[in-house]
């Protein structure tokens, strides 16, 4: 699920191109969804590519919410980032898989679907930065 900021920038983008309502659903659905609350990162990207083909600019208050872009585009590259994590802090995989049973209730973080495993790609990171400022402390 996207967040309200991510949704906004979706109507804004819009009411830019002009977009009926109609076209807007239609929009929507082409990406497996009937509405931006359903929207996942991946699919709000796509979302976005199509309003930029449109005619849709970014604007300083949407140019914030746009990192989705930064986002890996597949699984393996999701869990080629993790391995690089655990290797540089030395830990295993059985931590990640620590952390996708406690929070997403599966037996090894491989189980997960893309938009899960960034979510513990980006707790890795945090984790990273923890430990690495402590040791700079």
């Amino acid at each position: 699920m996207i967040d309200n900021n991510k949704k906004a920038v979706i109507h804004i983008a819009k009411a830019q191109v002009g977009m009926s309502d109609e076209e807007y659903r239609d929009l929507l659905s082409s990406v497996g969804v009937e509405s931006s609350v359903d929207l996942t990162n991946r699919t709000f990207g796509k979302v976005m590519a199509r309003f930029e083909e449109l005619g849709f600019r970014t604007t300083s208050k949407t140019r914030s919410v746009r990192k989705v872009n930064n986002l890996p585009e597949t699984k393996t590259q999701v869990m080629k980032k993790i391995e690089a994590i655990i290797l540089d802090m030395g830990l295993s995989w059985a931590y990640v898989d620590s952390i996708a049973q406690k929070r997403f209730n599966v037996e090894t973080a491989q189980w997960l679907e893309t938009d899960d495993l960034f979510k513990v790609l980006q707790m890795m990171v945090i984790h990273q930065k923890r430990i690495k400022r402590r040791a700079n402390a």
